[in-house]
């Protein structure tokens, strides 16, 4: 009967142990990724224009993804595109 007892106690740790690593991941997923918990804003919110203003171009920016999106503005963007919330990247 002792052998039960501590067999349960072992059982009920491992479980304890499996939930605690799953809920990790989770936190670790969104932690790594807040793109995904942040929604994108639209073309007309920041005045997107699909040809540069001046020096500005979303390839400049640190912002571009590549070859056409952007991690801020929603949709397809143009590399030569532009808009109101640019920052140069210093890549």
């Amino acid at each position: 009967m002792a052998g039960e007892a501590e067999h349960g106690s072992v059982q009920l740790s491992r479980r304890s142990l499996l939930l605690s690593a799953v809920g990790a991941i989770g936190v670790l997923a969104a932690t790594l990724n807040p793109a995904l918990a942040q929604p994108k804003i639209s073309k007309v919110a920041v005045n997107y224009q699909d040809h540069p203003d001046g020096d500005k171009r979303c390839d400049k920016c640190i912002q571009f993804q590549p070859p056409d999106t952007c991690k801020v503005v929603e949709g397809t963007i143009s590399p030569q595109g532009s808009c109101r919330i640019f920052v140069l990247s210093h890549a």
